[in-house]
């Protein structure tokens, strides 16, 4: 049996509610140091995938989405500024993050290849990655392996995570080139017979792009995906992340 205290906590347990009270306690500690030695707040340099509706998007030079949300409550929690930068494409977004001119992205999905270098929070959100293709031809498909032997295309520079990557080494065929909206083009046109996409963002682009009528996602999941956030390993959250990963989440 295990002893409980008068507020029935097991003896040497810490709750979820203690250990986002310490680390709230101790950024408000941090604050108010700074704020008595008259120290700026530190700022903190945050991307993002400038074209992943919900999670992040860029509007000109602004950086919008929820992770950017969730990044600058995160920051501001411990006291400190976030600074958006807009980067026009995802992998410059990555490129200045490995070379140190931004301390943070606030969309992306794991990737094994760049754990050596960076890491990864907790996730924020959840969602799936889904084939989008002409909406006459949705009944045509109902499973995963009616994709294969078809002609596939994927954003360039996009990894979807072990379980897409298990499925490209089973033979499904996805080819990385040109931009989301000339990919959802070849679709449309017959040029390619699916478009791989994160579900949300697959849905704003058809809406956006006016293309509901004519593509659609098919009803089933290729993966399931989580969206977390981003950052270098000698960066300046490194030693930051349990307090980064509490806030995001909690936030």
């Amino acid at each position: 049996m295990t002893a409980t205290g008068a507020n029935g906590t097991a003896a040497g347990v810490i709750t979820r509610r203690g250990v986002l009270g310490g680390v709230l306690g101790g950024a408000a500690l941090w604050a108010a140091a700074a704020r008595r030695t008259g120290a700026q707040t530190p700022g903190i340099r945050i991307g993002g995938n400038p074209a992943w509706f919900p999670y992040s998007w860029e509007e000109g030079d602004r950086l919008r989405g929820l992770g950017v949300d969730k990044a600058q409550a995160a920051l501001g929690h411990l006291g400190l500024t976030a600074m958006p930068m807009a980067f026009g494409r995802w992998q410059r977004a990555l490129a200045a993050l490995e070379h140190g001119r931004v301390d943070l992205l606030v969309s992306a999905l794991w990737n094994a290849e760049r754990t050596d270098r960076m890491l990864y929070t907790a996730p924020y959100a959840n969602d799936d990655v889904r084939a989008f293709v002409r909406s006459t031809e949705v009944g045509h498909y109902r499973a995963v392996a009616d994709l294969f032997g078809r002609a596939g295309v994927a954003p360039l520079g996009s990894a979807y995570g072990a379980e897409m990557d298990a499925l490209e080494t089973r033979g499904l065929n996805l080819e990385r080139s040109g931009t989301t909206e000339g990919m959802l083009q070849r679709v449309r046109y017959g040029r390619a017979d699916f478009c791989v996409l994160v579900h949300r963002n697959g849905l704003h682009l058809l809406e956006t792009l006016h293309l509901a009528g004519e593509l659609a996602p098919l009803p089933f999941a290729l993966a399931r995906v989580q969206i977390r956030m981003l950052i270098r390993r000698d960066g300046p959250l490194a030693d930051r992340m349990d307090a980064l990963n509490t806030l995001i989440t909690d936030a």
